[in-house]
């Protein structure tokens, strides 16, 4: 019996490590109207995103949106998780989030779920190659 219970937590913590990607539900146009994004504003933006487990994680980004990027509708955003451990930037344009954070040396990337799609998500871990992801050697206040 003890090693049937072993047996199905390894392959339970096991199942856990090896999940690649988790899919969530996002209103970029709600960011946008809520944080009046469409007016000139230095105000930092909170974002309530998952990670790939699935775990909610709130993000503290500064708005770093040209005058520019923002008569075009693209919106950008660079900041960390709330707890510290997770650089992120952000991109909305066409309506459609898209970005990347790095935790812990590891790349995890932020896409619409399908090209058509404005409000379901996707976080994945980074593909197999050479990708740089993330400011590794910026400062975020």
């Amino acid at each position: 019996m003890k090693n049937i219970i072993i047996f199905l937590l390894f392959n339970l913590f096991y199942h856990v490590q090896q999940q690649q990607s988790f899919v969530f539900a996002f209103n970029p146009k709600k960011i946008i109207q809520e944080n009046k994004l469409k007016e000139i504003t230095d105000r930092e933006v909170i974002f309530n995103l998952y990670d790939i487990y699935g775990k909610e994680t709130k993000y503290i980004t500064s708005n770093k949106t040209t005058d520019i990027l923002r008569k075009a509708g693209i919106y950008s955003f660079k900041g960390k998780s709330e707890d510290g451990t997770k650089l992120i930037t952000l991109t909305i344009a066409s309506g459609k989030l898209s970005g990347a954070y790095l935790e812990n040396g590891k790349s995890y990337f932020i896409e619409p779920f399908d090209k058509n799609c404005k409000k379901k998500y996707k976080i994945y871990i980074k593909p197999e190659g050479n990708y740089q992801v993330g400011q590794p050697n910026d400062f975020v206040p």
